[in-house]
């Protein structure tokens, strides 16, 4: 029987337009009358899911920042932060590579600098709002704790251009995950989207057999591995599908609603 359901938001939950599919509140009160926990697990951070999820996020548990921030019902109850050491070893390794740049969040903020004409369109419309430093050198004197940075890349050939390099630099004590087409993301070591969702399996006295996961991305697959029934989306990448059987529908179709009701509320399909 399942008990917990864990979902990806960018490229599972939400469409290519960040948007959720027209069913989610009716699924989620059906959830909820059936003693059935959602959790959304993302890699943005919990302010960055709002405009996605509205006040839901505030009445679920979000596994944010890939693991490093976890919030409970609007709660910050778990942190993971970087080392200062970490953070500024991140900034020197991709200094002076082209056509890179790197996004600095903290709990509440996202640190940014102007970058390559790509990253720049991309700014206009980000998950969180941007605080902007004149130069790079400002980024080194961010004071909070920082609990994930993301790199942008716009070279087109992400597996071999950034993420080698920030992986050699970095690999060593924080945890580097390729989070998209353009995205690196380095994080503690403790933190991933799995080691979140094996917290709140414990925390609710959940087993993996009892758990239930949707993901896409290369960020998701310590996710997918925590759970019993773990969902590759149709548009998901094909190693993940040749890795995982069970699949849901692209997620421009509603495919993680429409799994959760075949397999959970209406016994349409058996898992």
């Amino acid at each position: 029987m399942i008990k917990l359901i864990a979902s990806d938001l960018d490229g599972s939950l939400l469409n290519d337009n960040k948007q959720p599919p027209a069913d989610l509140d009716n699924v989620l009160n059906s959830l909820k009358d059936r003693g059935i926990t959602f959790a959304a697990v993302t890699g943005r951070n919990f302010d960055a899911t709002i405009p996605a999820l509205g006040e839901r996020a505030k009445n679920m548990i979000c596994i944010c920042n890939n693991g490093a921030n976890i919030y409970e019902y609007g709660i910050n109850t778990i942190n993971h932060p970087l080392t200062k050491e970490q953070v500024h070893r991140t900034l020197d390794a991709i200094k002076d590579m082209d056509n890179t740049i790197p996004l600095v969040f903290t709990l509440d903020r996202c640190y940014a600098v102007p970058g390559p004409a790509g990253f720049m369109e991309w700014a206009k419309a980000p998950y969180s709002p941007l605080d902007w430093f004149e130069d790079y050198n400002g980024l080194y004197t961010i004071e909070d704790d920082v609990y994930k940075i993301s790199v942008y890349d716009g070279s087109g050939d992400i597996e071999n251009y950034s993420y080698p390099v920030i992986h050699k630099e970095m690999q060593r004590d924080t945890a580097v995950y390729v989070s998209g087409e353009i995205w690196v993301d380095i994080v503690n070591i403790n933190a991933s989207k799995g080691t979140g969702l094996k917290w709140l399996q414990e925390k609710l006295g959940v087993s993996k057999e009892e758990t239930m996961a949707f993901g896409d991305y290369n960020n998701d697959e310590s996710l997918l591995a925590q759970a019993g029934y773990p969902f590759v989306m149709e548009n998901g990448l094909q190693r993940l599908k040749e890795k995982y059987a069970l699949r849901a529908d692209d997620n421009n179709s509603g495919g993680v609603t429409k799994a959760i009701k075949e397999y959970v509320l209406n016994n349409i399909k058996q898992l």
